[in-house]
């Protein structure tokens, strides 16, 4: 047999026994049966953020993100409160940074905001009392460099998180 089947077939063997070993080991540590998607899920995840530490030692070395002023603010405010659900989102709050050379005609931007929702009481008659929900929002977009700062295209708006403020 060539080598390079025989590699093949011993990394095969390799990831089958290393995943045998794993659920087994799950399910004498937990006493619950294993959840197989989790695990491999896990996995990718742990050997994804290995692979990316090269990227974030760039960002590193670099300085990290860079502030940008985004020039439409009310627009994207719109299009969050629009994407997200909420009663409104706070414009003063309305952040953006870049990992991007600005100099670039269009760049990836990164977005958060500080969203709201409004009380809303029961309909059996009750009256409820309760403070105004607050939410943190996370976007992704791109945005297309300009003199004065960054005009976001509101159609490319990707909501990463939304999470709320206790």
């Amino acid at each position: 047999m060539p080598r390079i089947i025989k590699f093949f077939l011993f990394l095969i063997m390799f990831l089958a026994f290393f995943e045998a070993g794993l659920i087994s080991s799950y399910t004498l540590v937990t006493s619950k049966p294993p959840d197989i998607e989790k695990l491999i899920e896990m996995q990718i995840d742990t050997v994804s953020s290995l692979l990316d530490s090269g990227k974030n030692l760039t960002s590193t070395i670099t300085g990290g993100p860079e502030e940008v002023k985004i020039i439409n603010n009310a627009d994207v405010a719109d299009a969050l409160k629009a994407k997200t659900k909420l009663d409104g989102i706070n414009i003063r709050s309305l952040n953006a940074t870049t990992t991007q050379d600005t100099g670039l005609e269009n760049i990836e931007i990164n977005i958060t905001a500080t969203g709201y929702r409004e009380n809303q009481t029961g309909g059996t008659g009750q009256i409820v009392i309760r403070a105004t929900e607050q939410f943190t929002v996370t976007a992704a977009a791109r945005a297309e460099t300009r003199s004065s700062g960054v005009w976001v295209d509101v159609n490319t708006i990707r909501i990463l998180s939304v999470t709320r403020i206790y």
